[in-house]
């Protein structure tokens, strides 16, 4: 992959893989929507960063999207409109379908399964020695929500492939949807699978947390993709390692490919990015403007900045005892810096979220009685929801913690590293994807050292204009070069060197249960 003559994200992007792989319509499979439906008819934007990478991904293939109705209002809207409803898929054309779970199986599947037993599996995040309890509960969520929506969604894309008049491109997304590749390839044989994995993919071992029945099937469901595309390096070694030794396939890791089936699956890494042109035009927007005339009104000569989830893994509660260390060795800078947490609440319906957020909490007041004085809090707490004060946050920022315990990628590092208009340095856990883009233009450190994580607070404060500038400038260069546009076009790439060379006409076959 060269990456010259990459397509930008100014709309030239639209019919891209129509013609790097033409005869294939494209359809887009996630477990959300890109639009929230309101009460008035009326669309909402879905939130967050990969929300915005499958809108662009759309786009560009002009794909149909297949989502779960995850609400009320969306199952309410496919009774009154039925499917193939027209919302708002940036500048694509294409139409939006829904599978109809029930409540109750899709509060099994994600409520229970893919939330939290997938992502705490996928972050590492059991406390091993006590949980989790794989009980009747997880088992028949298993069976009776997470493989049966996957099957839902998997016959609505069959539904789609059957009447297009060649196999398409079919490009799944992440942890929810695991079975629905080979449900697809079994009906439409002839389809180009990717499945993209946004979370980290642990080791051959720790999958064994899960048992057979559920792990294997998980493993089964990606081998029946062309390409399973990952954000790191070492997630597509780990993701090698586990068909090796769970499953006992024969991996070439020369060629990053497993052979399933008498069929060659190639694991490939696509770190996610941002839409440079769009983030930067919302950073000199009014909204944003106003929200830095307000930070002006209260920020210390120093400030430390940290835009996340109040998700276990984001390890928000070291990254305040890591600050808290810091000014306890460092007693000049009391008074002098502030540490700034704007917080999204993140699975209040999960109950280990909700202790968890309760523990920022805790920690955070803590912090503040013993260290704050009557003119000066040590921290500022804010948990809301306010995309145009995250983006004042990262333009204004001389430090950016981003610590997590393990993390897909993390847009915020990215984001943080293009838009910051103070000579602000990233404090960047080695555990992030974005850790491999970004390590030479970071200050690194390991997620579970408080004391490393101090020092690297200190020295981010501290650190000489020279070298300021020079990591600043790295940084926000290779997320300018490695932009969304590049994140999609070496996946097409892929797909057209990897994949089927001509796709022939779709079977009338169902799908098999």
């Amino acid at each position: 992959m060269t990456g010259k003559g990459l397509p930008k994200t100014d709309g030239s992007l639209r019919g891209y893989v129509g013609r790097t792989l033409p005869g294939r319509s494209a359809i887009l499979v996630s477990n959300r929507g890109p639009s929230d439906p309101r009460d008035d008819g009326t669309f909402r934007r879905g939130a967050g960063g990969v929300v915005t990478g499958l809108l662009t991904l759309a786009e560009a293939t002009g794909a149909d999207w297949v989502a779960c109705a995850r609400t009320d209002a969306e199952r309410n809207l496919v009774e009154r409109d039925g499917q193939g409803l027209k919302v708002p898929l940036a500048r694509a054309q294409g139409r939006l379908y829904y599978a109809t779970p029930t409540r109750e199986q899709y509060e099994m599947y994600y409520g229970v399964i893919a939330n939290p037993v997938l992502w705490f599996i996928q972050h590492y995040l059991w406390d091993l020695g006590n949980e989790p309890v794989i009980d009747d509960r997880i088992h028949q969520a298993w069976t009776d929500g997470y493989v049966q929506v996957n099957l839902q969604m998997a016959e609505k894309v069959i539904e789609i492939a059957n009447a297009a008049p060649n196999p398409p491109l079919v490009l799944v997304h992440d942890y929810q949807l695991y079975l629905v590749p080979r449900l697809v390839r079994q009906a439409v044989p002839d389809a180009l699978i990717q499945h993209f994995v946004h979370v980290p993919w642990p080791t051959p071992q720790y999958w064994k947390v899960l048992p057979k029945h559920m792990r294997d099937p998980i493993l089964e469901g990606l081998l029946g993709c062309d390409i399973v595309g990952f954000q790191s390096s070492l997630d597509v070694r780990n993701f090698l390692l586990t068909c090796e030794e769970n499953l006992g396939l024969q991996v070439d890791e020369h060629e990053r490919a497993v052979v399933s089936g008498g069929r060659i699956v190639y694991a490939r890494h696509y770190p996610i990015s941002v839409d440079v042109g769009s983030i930067v035009r919302l950073a000199s927007s009014r909204g944003v403007n106003r929200q830095e005339e307000d930070i002006a009104s209260w920020r210390p000569p120093h400030l430390i900045a940290r835009i996340d989830r109040t998700d276990p893994s984001k390890n928000i509660v070291r990254g305040f005892i890591s600050y808290e260390k810091m000014l306890r060795y460092h007693p000049e800078l009391r008074g002098q810096v502030q540490f700034w947490a704007f917080l999204q609440p993140s699975r209040q319906d999960v109950a280990a979220y909700v202790r968890y957020l309760r523990q920022i909490k805790q920690t955070a007041a803590r912090i503040n009685i013993e260290l704050g004085t009557p003119d000066w809090q040590p921290i500022r707490l804010e948990v809301g929801e306010s995309e145009r004060k995250a983006i004042a946050a990262l333009k204004n920022f001389d430090v950016l913690l981003v610590n997590p315990v393990y993390d897909g990628l993390n847009l915020v590092a990215k984001e943080g590293a293009l838009l910051n208009q103070k000579g602000g340095l990233i404090v960047l856990s080695e555990n992030a994807g974005a850790h491999e883009e970004l390590r030479e233009h970071v200050l690194s450190v390991n997620p579970f050292d408080v004391e490393a994580t101090a020092a690297a607070l200190y020295e981010g404060l501290t650190i000489g204009a020279e070298d300021r500038k020079r990591m600043n400038d790295g940084a926000r260069n290779v997320v300018r070069t490695n932009d969304i546009a590049r994140w999609i076009s070496n996946q097409v790439q892929d797909l057209r060197e990897l994949g089927p060379v001509s796709p022939q006409p779709v079977s009338t076959a169902g799908a098999t249960r």
